[in-house]
C-alpha cells in the first residue's frame, strides 16, 4: 500500500533582514517524512521549531523551496495546543478515528496510545523518538527559550 503522504528531502527558507538583502533563515532542511494510510504520527517541537510551516507545506498553504510532498487519500492536520489542559478524561484513548493523521503539538506530554510514530522537530530536521526521549529533548528546548 503506499503511503498517504510522502515528504522528501524538504526545504523551506524565509528572506531575512531588510529589503534588499539576501540574507536567508532556513526553517526546514532536508526533512523526509512517509505516513502510511490509517497511521497516527505525532510532531512535538518547540515554539519556533518549523512545526506550522512544515503543516502549511503540507496542506500546499506555502510552497517548499525545495523538495517534494505527495498526498494520496484523506488526511487529517491537527495542532495541539497543550494536551494537558484539554481536560480529557480519557487521555490514553486515540483521537477519534481517522484515516491519517499528523499531529503537531509543542506538548511533550502526549499520551502514548495516542499514536503509532512520534517525531521530534529540531534544527529543521525529524527525529524518530521513543516518547520518553522526546519528552526530555522537548523540555529542554522549551526551557531554553
Amino acid at each position: 500500500m503506499p503511503p498517504a503522504i510522502r515528504v522528501e528531502s524538504l526545504w523551506k527558507c524565509y528572506s531575512a533582514g531588510v529589503r534588499g538583502c539576501s540574507a536567508r533563515a532556513w526553517v526546514l532542511r532536508g526533512l523526509t517524512l512517509s505516513v502510511e494510510s490509517g497511521e497516527q504520527v505525532a510532531i512535538v517541537g518547540a515554539p519556533g521549531s518549523g512545526k506550522t510551516t512544515l503543516a502549511q507545506c503540507i496542506l500546499g498553504l506555502r510552497a517548499p523551496t525545495a523538495g517534494r510532498i505527495e498526498i494520496v487519500g484523506a488526511v487529517e492536520i491537527i495542532e495541539l495546543q497543550d494536551v494537558r489542559r484539554s481536560g480529557s478524561q480519557d487521555r490514553e484513548s486515540r483521537p477519534p478515528d481517522i484515516p491519517t493523521s499528523i499531529v503537531f503539538t509543542r506538548d511533550p506530554g502526549l499520551p502514548s496510545g495516542w499514536f503509532d510514530r512520534l517525531f521530534l522537530l529540531r534544527d529543521g530536521r525529524l527525529h524518530a523518538r521513543g516518547l520518553q526521549s522526546a519528552r526530555r529533548v522537548a523540555e529542554r528546548s522549551t526551557a531554553l527559550r
